[in-house]
């Protein structure tokens, strides 16, 4: 299947609609929601490893099949976790508001 970086990029949004939700209605966060942030980081990291979808590092691919051993510098491993960090907080951003913005018709 082929999917674009918007499409990916929902997809965090909306896996991320159970910790949000959980923040706005309940004011706490529980364990509920660690399966859902795994996936989003698995997701964000493929966009950001495999596809090359960032623009700060280009269109390479950074997997490996080595296992744990990874083919790049310490400084592109940061640049890695910052981006993957960009696109999890773009969409955490995305789905409180849409969340807020429909507050009274979800309770």
């Amino acid at each position: 299947t082929l999917y674009t970086t918007e499409q990916l990029q929902d997809m965090i949004t909306v896996a991320l609609g159970g910790r949000v939700a959980e923040e706005l209605f309940f004011g706490r966060i529980t364990t509920g929601a660690s399966d859902d942030l795994k996936k989003c980081t698995q997701i964000a990291t493929a966009m950001i490893t495999e596809y090359g979808m960032s623009k700060e590092l280009g269109t390479l691919n950074y997997t490996t099949d080595q296992g744990y051993q990874k083919n790049y510098s310490d400084h592109t491993n940061q640049m890695i976790d910052l981006e993957v960090q960009k696109i999890i907080n773009k969409s955490y951003v995305e789905c409180r508001k849409i969340l807020e913005e429909r507050k009274e018709k979800i309770e």
